[in-house]
């Protein structure tokens, strides 16, 4: 019976009488909302790098020793598009070699070791390209970066879906969307404090938040558990205890020993069907389709278009007429961590694949807006330039309410308990390979000394993101209210529903059909 109880309140199943308040909810879980907060720091990364080395190429202190001087441009140096293209590029690269590892030894590292390996190869990376003057140096340090990158995100977000309570597990994972917001932010902030400088330095400092970030994180994983569901697949039940007693505050020890019972019954079952973990396995009929939703979820955050204007918003907005673009930037990302705030509560009642649509949508229109705009008007034209800034800045706001942290939650919460570190790796390594496809073109369509399409490569995104909608309305299974547990029972097909209470969902229960179906 207690069983019983417990499996209800790990899938959220409330009568709409005693459904907590958010507020409640949050004050509730507050442990976890914190560890989970600082667990999505490893995130911060990310944005932080993309937003910083966007704004190393209009430095002239960094201009000056990676680029070349050309008296025509504003700042008296310019760079070369293959040098360009290489910095942003390399560190998709980093993330790809670092998530095909995950995928294949994933399961034998903890989520608290994979996030301190990223934590070693961060220090070496900002070293790296700190102390080098040499691109080949400066290349290397851009790829070990990826790798950082690569194993921070991956295990950062499976800790916080697997230490989170199921009624606010989607606005937790979505911290990791606010800590990426976040350090763009401070990576256009810092750069822009920067900029005043004509020496080293003026990227060197810039480099060495890194350093920070990466020491902070790995000091204070010292503090954290491991997640209960780790602890159980190592069949250590009393550790797995004395994490949630940790996690959750609490001291009542039949109800700890209920949610280690439920975790560990799906444990045994999927353990029993599979008998070991193969890296074969994500692609076996029972798990085939979970991987490729997992996979296609990932995607999407390169498919938003958000790593395009995060990467090379600084260049993109200067190419484009608009003065003061570091100001702008940072205007445009602070009211996009107003939508991250919005959308911590937003997921917790709005259903996930109806937000992803409606938000895919949204950001659709707003890039072709853009692209439009500038067929019409040219780059010249301060009209067009006010467009572009407000439309820049709604998109990042719809992003970080909606389709960041959904696609974030989407990919960690799909994968079974037994693949879910490899299928995780693997989908951020899929993500990895758009992103450096991404990359690696933009600056050939953006760049006057190439393509010259400027803001009119928005067409693109926008493209993208109208087959996103499409694509999360038919294919996007609703799993809000359900314990990761309940999920997984729900998706092998194994007693669906069995011990629930209630009849499983049949969208998701979909996903447990064999694809030859």
């Amino acid at each position: 019976m207690l069983a019983a109880s417990m499996r209800s309140r790990m899938s959220g199943a409330h009568d709409a009488d005693d459904k907590p308040h958010i507020f409640t909810s949050i004050y509730r879980e507050r442990r976890v909302v914190f560890f989970s907060l600082f667990i999505a720091f490893a995130q911060f990364q990310w944005g932080y790098d993309l937003s910083a080395a966007s704004g190393f190429q209009s430095i002239p202190g960094f201009l000056a020793v990676f680029g070349y001087v050309d008296p025509g441009t504003s700042t008296g140096y310019n760079i070369r598009t293959s040098v360009q293209t290489l910095i942003q590029s390399f560190i998709q690269l980093g993330g790809l070699i670092a998530c095909v590892f995950i995928f294949k030894f994933g399961t034998a590292i903890s989520n608290r070791q994979g996030i301190w390996i990223g934590s070693v190869f961060s220090v070496v990376a900002a070293i790296l390209q700190i102390t080098s003057t040499n691109l080949a140096a400066l290349y290397v340090g851009r790829i070990l970066l990826g790798v950082s990158t690569g194993f921070y995100m991956t295990y950062s977000a499976t800790y916080m879906g697997e230490i989170a309570p199921t009624h606010v597990r989607g606005s937790i994972i979505g911290l990791a969307t606010f800590q990426t917001s976040f350090g763009s932010l401070t990576g256009v902030v810092v750069d822009k404090f920067t900029t005043k400088y004509t020496s080293r330095i003026s990227y060197q400092i810039p480099l060495t938040v890194i350093l920070a970030v990466s020491v902070t994180l790995a000091f204070g994983l010292i503090f954290l558990p491991e997640s209960p569901r780790h602890y159980i697949r190592r069949n250590s039940e009393e550790k797995a205890k004395r994490s949630i007693r940790i996690l959750r505050g609490t001291l009542n020890d039949d109800e700890i020993a209920a949610e280690v019972s439920v975790i560990k019954e799906t444990w045994l079952m999927e353990t029993e069907m599979t008998h070991s973990v193969r890296l074969i396995d994500a692609f076996r009929a029972g798990n085939l389709k979970r991987t490729i939703l997992s996979i296609c979820c990932s995607i999407g955050q390169t498919g938003s278009g958000v790593v395009f204007f995060t990467s090379f918003s600084v260049y993109f907005y200067a190419d484009a007429g608009v003065s003061n673009q570091f100001v702008w930037i940072i205007v445009s990302q602070t009211v996009g961590l107003t939508g991250c705030m919005a959308g911590f509560f937003i997921m917790r009642f709005v259903e996930r694949r109806t937000l992803l649509a409606v938000c895919s949508t949204i950001n659709a229109l707003i890039m072709i807006v853009i692209a439009a705009v500038y067929t019409r008007l040219g780059n010249n034209s301060y009209t067009a330039a006010q467009v572009l800034v407000a439309m820049g800045t709604l998109f990042n706001w719809v992003y970080g309410m909606g389709q960041g942290p959904v696609l974030w939650a989407l990919t960690v919460e799909i994968p079974t308990q037994h693949l879910r570190s490899k299928t995780v790796g693997l989908a951020t390594g899929a993500n990895y390979v758009v992103g450096w496809l991404a990359t690696y073109c933009t600056p050939y369509f953006i760049n006057p000394s190439a393509m010259n399409w400027g803001p009119k490569y928005c067409y693109i995104w926008g493209a993208s993101n109208f087959l996103m909608a499409i694509w999360a309305w038919l294919s996007i299974p609703n799993v809000n209210g359900q314990s990761l547990e309940e999920i997984t029972n729900s998706m092998i097909a194994l007693n669906p529903g069995k011990d629930t209470g209630r009849k499983p969902r049949d969208d998701v229960h979909q996903l447990a059909k064999c694809d030859d179906d």
